[in-house]
């Protein structure tokens, strides 16, 4: 089975359905047929972009979002990964200290990816799935396949 890592953008698009490529990432992150993992993380960025999304109008109320989330996260739809800070935020300033130009956030997605993924997919290969074209590149040079 695919491992996927799915960073916010990615889970926002597939809820949001106004979302540019909102039907592809919702089948590819939400029908089953993957095992998506993301970070704890996602939990508040999802969040803030739910209110986003009220707050100008392009859905009625986020809670039905919020609680989706709650319900997929709780049945493994998508698995989230706790964030351990004492492991993750030294990777997360390698690489924005390696030339990569990441956003502090994008940066702390990647060394989940990275650092908390991999071990738990038993070797199968693990696909980053973002919207973010920078977090796209810098995991690509560190040898995850993208989409």
């Amino acid at each position: 089975m695919t491992v996927v890592y799915a960073d916010t953008s990615a889970i926002v698009t597939a809820y949001l359905a106004d979302e540019p490529g909102h039907a592809e990432l919702r089948e590819l992150l939400l029908s089953g047929r993957c095992r998506v993992l993301t970070s704890e993380l996602a939990r508040v960025e999802f969040a803030s972009a739910m209110t986003t999304a009220k707050r100008a109008g392009r859905i009625p109320d986020g809670r039905q979002f919020l609680n989706q989330f709650d319900v997929d996260a709780r049945s493994e739809l998508l698995g989230v990964i706790p964030l351990v800070p004492s492991r993750i935020l030294p990777a997360a300033r390698r690489l924005v200290t390696e030339n990569h130009p990441l956003r502090t956030l994008d940066a702390i997605h990647l060394a989940v990816a990275l650092n908390d993924t991999v071990p738990l997919t038993r070797g199968e290969p693990v696909v980053m799935v973002t919207r973010d074209q920078r977090q796209a590149e810098a995991a690509k040079a560190h040898g995850l396949e993208v989409r």
